[in-house]
């Protein structure tokens, strides 16, 4: 069967109504442009949260003593780290460690006490791992040589009403049971985006954290960053069969995260899917009274001997030029649209107190996963093809003496 005569007719029935094609069109390019713009925020918020967490507190991997995850107990630290590290290097996916002791404690100031986790890092090590010394709001980061030196975050900073140079006591266990304390100065206040880690967590020098613990070189975690974070389920079964120890990928760390990061992707093609179903119902209805308004003129082609498979391919050609000519340039805006604002960000600083109780920063920077476009294209393709059935079975029942004597 020869397309090609029924592909010129459709062409040319689309543009018969100009003003009616024109709307059509312009519906499917703000709808896809919405849509794929939407998703891009959707995803670029939930990326942003992941990152903020793995980057900040949880990192990629996490290696502790068998039965510190049941019972956070100083005497639950790892043997013999040094060489542990050592070997962990060899492998090439690890792109940055740390080595941390930490302990659940009690700090306390002039006015106010409150639960804290203290985490003894090495300022330079740690900085690889975590991006803490980016967030650095009054004062310094740790710096070597200087003794009890301690980092707060800006709401624990409020609940002990303390500022930079201020001195607390951060009171704790030593590894053999024995309740220690210790006087440290505020050298640096950090504000992330997660205020209930800036609220509950304090960094210190691991070595002044080794003197109250009252052992040398304890160290309670090994934090690692790899060379891709999606991976790291695959990476911690490798390292599993060389250590004793428990090692734990951050999705096994925050099952939240792992929940986030699997379901993004679905929820981002739901969402499209909805506002193609929206697209759909609207290009029925324009061809449907297409169809209608034709009806004399889709008699007198079947009665001059245009069959029945012609005219649903006629129809069928016309549904898919609408879509076919406002698809391509809804994606092409909404890529330029999610390129520009991903590189400038949307500032929702408004909204910050909200954002910060989530873990989320106040700037948004929209983004998609890979193939997301293409996957979106196919869809939108099948929505026309699903959206041009009714017309085109509509026009196969005209009957032709009937229409062609139709006013």
């Amino acid at each position: 069967m020869n397309l090609w005569p029924i592909i010129k007719l459709s062409w040319k029935n689309v543009w018969r109504n100009t003003t009616r094609s024109a709307v059509v069109m312009l519906t499917v390019v703000l709808g896809t442009w919405a849509g794929i713009f939407s998703s891009g925020l959707m995803n670029g918020l939930s990326m942003q949260y992941i990152r903020n967490e793995l980057e900040t507190s949880v990192s990629h991997l996490q290696i502790h003593h068998p039965k510190y995850s049941e019972e956070n107990l100083p005497k639950y630290f790892i043997p013999n780290p040094d060489s542990l590290v050592k070997a962990l290097e060899e492998y090439g996916f690890v792109e940055s460690m740390s080595a941390r002791n930490m302990v659940q404690g009690l700090a306390s100031s002039a006015t106010n006490t409150f639960g804290i986790t203290v985490k003894g890092i090495r300022a330079e090590a740690d900085s690889t791992v975590s991006d803490l010394h980016t967030y650095i709001h009054e004062g310094t980061y740790l710096e070597p040589g200087i003794r009890n030196a301690a980092l707060i975050g800006s709401k624990l900073a409020q609940r002990l009403d303390v500022e930079v140079r201020s001195r607390m006591v951060i009171n704790f266990q030593d590894v053999d049971g024995n309740i220690t304390a210790g006087a440290f100065r505020v050298v640096g206040i950090f504000d992330t985006p997660n205020s209930n880690f800036d609220e509950t967590h304090v960094f210190v020098s691991r070595e002044d954290m080794n003197r109250l613990l009252g052992r040398e070189n304890t160290v309670h975690e090994i934090v690692m960053l790899v060379d891709n974070f999606k991976n790291a389920d695959q990476y911690r079964d490798s390292l599993a069969k060389v250590s004793v120890m428990e090692i734990q990928s951050w999705g096994d760390v925050s099952p939240t995260l792992r929940y986030t990061d699997s379901n993004v992707d679905f929820m981002l093609y739901i969402f499209m899917t909805i506002v193609a179903i929206a697209l759909t119902f609207g290009i029925i209805n324009t061809m449907l009274m297409a169809v209608l308004e034709r009806t004399q003129e889709l008699g007198m082609l079947r009665a001059i001997g245009v069959n029945k498979i012609r005219t649903f391919f006629m129809v069928m050609i016309e549904t898919l030029f609408l879509t076919l000519v406002g698809v391509p340039i809804g994606m092409v805006l909404s890529w330029l649209s999610i390129f520009w604002v991903g590189s400038v960000g949307i500032d929702l600083s408004a909204f910050a107190q909200g954002l910060e109780d989530y873990g989320m920063s106040t700037t948004i920077y929209p983004e998609l996963p890979e193939g997301y476009f293409v996957n979106i294209g196919l869809l939108m393709i099948l929505a026309t093809l699903l959206a041009a059935i009714y017309p085109s079975v509509k026009a196969l029942k005209l009957n032709p003496v009937q229409a062609i004597r139709k006013v």
